[in-house]
C-alpha cells in the first residue's frame, strides 16, 4: 500500500535526523477554549531539543576548524546538550567530559556513561561565580587539558534556533498568539524569540521556570539562595551576562509538584512522552489560558515547546515511589493510584482468584518428565515438593530447562533438583537464589509486595506505603501460594489470574 507522505531519506549521518519535529493539539477540554500545539523536541535523535543545538555548534565549529576528532569537548551542562553533543560526534571520536550538577537523573548519568562521557559532578546549589560551579569548573579543566574546547550554552550564536523558528512559523501558518518555552540559560527562550519576533511582531512570548529561579526577578534581583528544585532543565541562580530578555513578555513560574503532575497527565491523557520540564511549559500555558477572556471571533492559538524525554526520568518522574516520596503527586494522580493499587482489590485475598489445585513435581523427578508435564499443562513453572514431607523447597522454569537443554548443560534424565531454583540454598548452577516471600490464601491482592516495599521505605507514611503495593508481579512472573509455614503448597498465581478477576469484578 503506497504512503501517503515520503518517508525520510537514508542518511549516513544521524545529524541529518535533527529537527522537522511534529507539532500536535493537546489537553483540549482543559485549555478554556485556547488551542494549544504542542511543537514535540523530545522527538529528536536523542530525545531532546539540545540536538538542535548540538548539531548547529558542532557544524560550526567544524567549519571554523576550531574542533577536529582530537579535541576534548568539555560541556557544563544538566545532562540533556552533553548527550547530544556526544551522540553528534560520536563517529568521529571527540573526547566529551559533562560537568554536571549533582540533581542530574540517574538515568542521563547512565545514558552518558554508555555514550563513553567522563562524568564531573558539581553541587546543584553552587553560583555561578563559585569556583566549583560547573561553568568555573569546566573552564578550568580546560585549562589544564591541552586541545579542548569548552562547550558554553550561555555563549551561542543568535541564530541557533532559526530553524526551529522557521518550522513553528511554517507549521502554524503564521496563525500563533502566544508561546511558551522553559528557561535554564536563556538561550533558547531569547534567540527563539527574536527569530520568531521578526516575522510575528504581535506575538507574546513567555517563558517557564521553577518557583526559585531568577529570570522572573532578573531586572532587579539577580540571585536566589536557593536551588534546589526538582525540575531538570529549567531554572538557573544566576542570569547569564549575555542574557536578553528585552523580547520576552512575561515569566511564569512553576512548582516541582505541578510540573511533575502535568508531565504524568499528558502521558496519561495524550500519550505525550515528554520530560517534568515540558510539564511545566505546559502547565504554564493552561494557566495563562485559564485568565484569558473568552473570544467570539477569534480562537487563541498557543505554541509549547516539549523540550525533552521522560525516558530520561524512569527513576523520577516514571517512578510512583519517588513521586510519592517527594510529595509530587497531585490529588488526581494520587487518587488513581490509590484506585490501581489498592480500592479496586475492594479487600480481596488471593483465595478469591479461585485458583485451581496445584500441579507439582519431586525434586527427584527427571527433566524430561517436568518438561512433558509443563507442556500438557501449558504452564511455565512447576512447584517443586519435597517427597517425604511435601513441603516447598524450590519450582522449576519451562525457559530455564529449555536453554540448559539446548546448549547440552542438562540431559533429559537429570532430576529436577539439579536445575530447579532452591528457595532453602543457592541452586547448583550458582546463581543467586530468588528471594522468598510467603503468599497464604489470605494474603490481601493489594498487599502483594507490601512487605519488601515497607522493608525499603520505613519513612513512608502508611497512605504512601499503601500506594506503593501491589508490586509483586512487576518483577515475579508467578506466585506460590502455601501455608503460613510453607508446609503444603496449595496453588500457583499468576498475572493472568489477577486480570481475570479483576475482570469478573468489571474493574478491569
Amino acid at each position: 500500500m503506497p504512503l501517503d507522505h515520503q518517508p525520510p531519506i537514508i542518511t549516513q549521518n544521524v545529524a541529518d535526523t535533527v529537527g522537522l519535529t511534529p507539532m500536535v493539539g493537546i489537553l483540549a477540554n482543559k485549555s478554556n477554549n485556547v488551542q494549544v500545539l504542542a511543537k514535540l523536541e523530545y522527538s529528536n535523535t536523542t530525545g531532546s531539543i539540545k540536538d538542535r543545538t548540538a548539531k548547529f555548534i558542532v557544524q560550526d565549529l567544524m567549519a571554523k576548524e576550531k574542533m577536529n576528532a582530537n579535541t576534548t569537548v568539555i560541556i557544563p551542562t544538566s545532562g540533556n546538550l552533553a548527550i547530544s553533543i556526544a551522540s553528534l560526534t560520536a563517529k568521529q571520536g571527540n573526547k566529551v567530559i559533562a560537568v554536571v550538577p549533582e540533581r542530574t537523573s540517574v538515568d542521563r548519568i547512565h545514558l552518558l556513561k554508555s555514550l563513553g562521557v567522563e562524568i564531573l559532578r558539581t553541587p546543584t546549589e553552587a553560583r555561578r561565580e563559585a569556583a566549583e560551579n560547573m561553568y568555573p569548573t569546566a573552564y578550568k579543566l580546560s585549562e589544564q587539558l591541552k586541545n579542548s574546547i569548552v562547550i558554553d550554552e550561555t555563549n551561542l550564536p543568535a541564530n541557533v534556533y532559526d530553524d526551529l523558528a522557521e518550522e513553528i512559523l511554517q507549521q502554524t501558518k503564521l496563525t500563533v498568539d502566544h508561546i511558551f518555552v522553559g528557561a535554564e540559560t536563556g538561550s533558547t527562550i531569547s534567540r527563539l524569540a527574536k527569530a520568531m519576533k521578526s516575522r510575528l511582531p504581535q506575538l507574546k512570548v513567555y517563558g517557564v521556570e521553577p518557583t526559585e529561579s531568577v529570570f522572573a526577578g532578573s531586572g532587579s534581583e539577580k540571585h536566589h539562595k536557593r536551588s534546589d528544585w526538582k525540575i531538570e532543565d529549567l531554572g538557573s541562580n544566576f542570569v547569564p551576562d549575555r542574557f536578553d530578555g528585552s523580547q520576552i513578555d512575561g515569566w511564569i513560574q512553576v512548582t516541582d509538584k505541578n510540573a511533575f503532575s502535568t508531565a504524568r497527565l499528558l502521558l496519561r491523557e495524550e500519550g505525550i512522552t515528554c520530560g517534568p520540564s515540558s510539564g511545566a511549559v505546559v502547565w504554564a500555558a493552561l494557566d495563562h489560558a485559564s485568565k484569558l477572556p473568552q473570544h467570539t471571533t477569534h480562537i487563541p492559538r498557543s505554541v509549547v515547546i516539549l523540550n525533552d524525554t521522560m525516558r530520561n526520568y524512569t527513576s523520577t518522574l516514571l517512578s510512583d515511589e519517588w513521586l510519592l516520596e517527594n510529595d509530587l503527586v497531585d490529588d488526581m494522580t494520587t487518587k488513581q493510584l490509590e484506585y490501581l493499587s489498592s480500592e479496586r482489590y475492594r479487600a480481596a485475598s488471593v483465595e478469591d482468584l479461585q485458583l485451581p489445585a496445584a500441579v507439582t513435581i519431586s525434586p527427584s523427578a527427571t527433566v524430561s518428565h517436568a518438561m512433558n508435564l509443563m507442556l500438557e499443562r501449558e504452564y511455565s513453572q512447576l512447584p517443586v515438593i519435597h517427597s517425604s514431607n511435601k513441603k516447598l523447597v524450590g519450582y522449576i522454569s519451562m525457559s530455564t530447562l529449555e536453554a540448559h537443554l539446548a546448549d547440552g548443560s542438562a540431559k533429559p534424565e537429570d532430576p529436577v533438583n539439579k536445575w530447579m531454583f532452591n528457595f532453602l540454598k543457592r541452586s547448583t548452577t550458582d546463581k543467586p537464589t530468588p528471594k522468598y516471600q510467603v503468599i497464604t490464601p489470605d494474603t490481601s491482592l493489594a498487599d502483594l509486595g507490601k512487605p519488601e516495599m515497607n522493608r525499603i521505605r520505613m519513612n513512608y507514611s502508611p497512605r504512601l506505603t499503601s500506594l506503593c503495593t501491589a508490586k509483586f508481579f512487576e518483577k515475579n512472573s508467578f506466585a506460590v501460594v502455601t501455608d503460613l509455614h510453607r508446609k503444603w503448597c496449595l496453588g500457583v498465581a499468576t498475572k493472568y489470574d489477577l486480570i481475570d478477576f479483576l475482570n469478573r469484578r468489571n474493574v478491569f
